[in-house]
C-alpha cells in the first residue's frame, strides 16, 4: 500500500468519524429534548392526579351533602360540616403520626 492509497484511507475514516460524531450530538440532542418532554409530562400527570382526586373528593362530599340534607338550602350547610369534619380527621391523623 502506498502513501497516497494510506492518506485517501485515513481521510475518509476522518470524514466518517465526523459524520459519526455529528450524528451522535443530534442524537444526544433529541435525547435531551425527549427527556425534558416526559419529566414536563410525568410532572402535568402529577398535577391532573391532583386535581382529579380533589375533584372526586368534592363530588363525594356533594353526594354525601345532599343524601344528609332534606332541602336543597341545607345542602350547604352540611358541605360545609363534612368540609370541617374532613379538616378535623386530618388534624387528627397528622397528630398521630407525628407521635
Amino acid at each position: 500500500m502506498t502513501a497516497t492509497e494510506l492518506q485517501e484511507r485515513l481521510e475518509r475514516i476522518v470524514g466518517k468519524s465526523t459524520v459519526l460524531v455529528e450524528k451522535y450530538r443530534q442524537l444526544r440532542a433529541k435525547l435531551q429534548s425527549a427527556e425534558e418532554r416526559v419529566a414536563a409530562l410525568e410532572r402535568e400527570n402529577e398535577q391532573l392526579k391532583a386535581e382529579l382526586e380533589r375533584a372526586q373528593r368534592e363530588s363525594f362530599y356533594l353526594r354525601t351533602a345532599r343524601t344528609l340534607a332534606t332541602t336543597p338550602e341545607q345542602v350547604s350547610d352540611v358541605r360545609l360540616m363534612i368540609n370541617r369534619l374532613v379538616r378535623d380527621i386530618d388534624k387528627c391523623i397528622k397528630q398521630l403520626n407525628t407521635q
